[in-house]
């Protein structure tokens, strides 16, 4: 079976290269035949076409990738210092602009991630580890929270910078975690719990940043602008919303699985079905990984034919588009920014790590979770990215509007959490991958989805 599952995947390895060699090949032969060549240099044929731009940073991503892999590092951190290179901070080959024109390609991500995360959740498998699953949630959260918090004001004494700065410590990056977990075939007790407390993660963030940030903008204003019900009425619609929004999509799409039978035919309108639903979540300002959580977690235990016939799917499809959106990650990333951290940002990277590792170890000692859980749950919590970005930017949009003191805030937050996220998107990786080592759960996942294709393709 590991000879059948190499062979596939060395085929498409070879499948994409061939994909995006012919791309590239027809999109500089069409630049050259549409266009007077001697003006032309070799920058801007790059620069200039986005679909060659696309195909370089994919295969020099990929390349990357295998380079740190020899080191023994997940082959995410190939992908975001191949973004960075070429960023605006090194190279300038992928200019912001066009990192702002791809962010479509960062949701479609999410959402094929956030399906990835639901379809690895059983019910029967839940149903172990639910009481140390959401104690793990709890403690790591406000681990984090309490630390970063009493931290940030002993440093500053500020109250609002405190509590912002605080409640953003607490959101968890969910898309490198699972791509470490999908490259090195991991399962078993903590991988199980580890996607648990990621896909709640984010829920539970929204509705701390919520409060926060509500009682911060009415400390700014001087009169009480914010009742408490419209604090919590935010993050309650959209965290209520998303699960709304997936429930609904994924009744539909168990349905029409059941009439189609083709192979190709359920992939495509399974494909279709999470776009959708990316679409609509962003649309209506929900969020798209819980919205696509839903989806996979219902189907996997509705219909587990169906949930396994969409993950087959999505493991094939996601790849590519993984080594793009993590690449651009990377070169959204200023390194400029790092030394503006200051004091500031370690005390919050330092204290957010202990706060994460150690509250989610008190946690499942608690929840009496398994001992091998207990002490490398937390390693896979420290990522940070998408989400804490989002967060830190939404501050400093809402408190523009509060004067000097709100502006300050929020250029503060921005620039601290955008120089830390780069870290802490190098180190948490790595620290996943030590983790399930540790669990023994390196390899123990491979084969799974494999001898569910090969059946079905029989």
């Amino acid at each position: 079976m590991r000879h059948v599952t190499l062979k596939m995947k060395t085929k498409q390895l070879l499948g994409y290269l061939a994909v995006l060699a012919i791309a590239q090949l027809t999109t500089v032969t069409y630049a050259y035949a549409s266009t007077d060549t001697s003006h032309i240099s070799i920058d801007q044929m790059f620069t200039e076409n986005t679909l060659t731009l696309i195909g370089l940073i994919i295969v020099f991503a990929f390349i990357g990738s295998k380079l740190f892999n020899r080191f023994g590092i997940p082959q995410i951190v190939g992908f975001i210092v191949t973004g960075v290179a070429f960023g605006p901070s090194l190279l300038n080959i992928i200019p912001l602009e066009l990192s702002s024109e791809l962010l479509f390609i960062s949701e479609i991500a999410l959402g094929l991630i956030g399906f990835d995360i639901g379809s690895h959740l059983k019910l029967d498998e839940l149903r172990k580890i639910g009481r140390s699953v959401l104690s793990i949630l709890i403690f790591e959260a406000f681990g984090a929270f309490m630390l970063v918090s009493a931290g940030v004001y002993l440093f500053t004494r500020d109250v609002n910078t405190a509590l912002m700065f605080g409640a953003i410590s607490t959101a968890t990056a969910p898309a490198a975690t699972v791509d470490v977990l999908a490259e090195y075939d991991a399962k078993g007790p903590l991988t199980t719990s580890l996607l648990a407390v990621i896909g709640l993660d984010d829920a539970l963030a929204l509705l701390l940043f919520s409060l926060c940030s509500g009682f911060v903008e009415n400390r700014l204003t001087s009169t009480a602008t914010l009742s408490i019900v419209t604090v919590l009425l935010t993050p309650v619609v959209e965290i209520g919303g998303s699960l709304l929004i997936g429930t609904v999509m994924s009744l539909l799409l168990d349905q029409l699985l059941t009439r189609i039978r083709g192979q190709h035919d359920g992939m495509a309108i399974s494909i279709g079905f999470i776009f959708l639903s990316v679409g609509l979540s962003v649309t209506l300002g929900m969020s798209l990984i819980l919205t696509t959580m839903a989806i996979g977690f219902i189907l996997i235990n509705r219909s587990p034919e169906h949930g396994y016939r969409i993950r087959y799917t999505v493991e094939q499809a996601g790849p590519v588009l993984y080594v793009l959106f993590f690449a651009l990650i990377g070169a959204r990333f200023q390194l400029s920014l790092i030394p503006t951290m200051g004091v500031l940002g370690l005390i919050y990277v330092v204290l957010r790590t202990v706060g994460k590792y150690f509250g989610a170890r008190v946690g499942g000692e608690l929840g009496r979770a398994e001992p091998l859980v207990c002490k490398n749950l937390g390693l896979g919590l420290l990522s940070q990215a998408g989400v804490a970005v989002g967060l830190a930017i939404n501050t400093g949009t809402r408190f523009l509007s509060y004067g000097t003191q709100g502006e300050a805030l929020g250029y503060l937050i921005i620039n601290v959490i955008t120089a830390s996220t780069f870290l802490v998107q190098i180190i948490g990786p790595i620290c996943v991958k030590l983790a399930i080592t540790r669990a023994g759960e390196i390899g123990k996942g491979r084969g799974t989805i494999d001898d569910w294709a090969t059946e079905t393709n029989d």
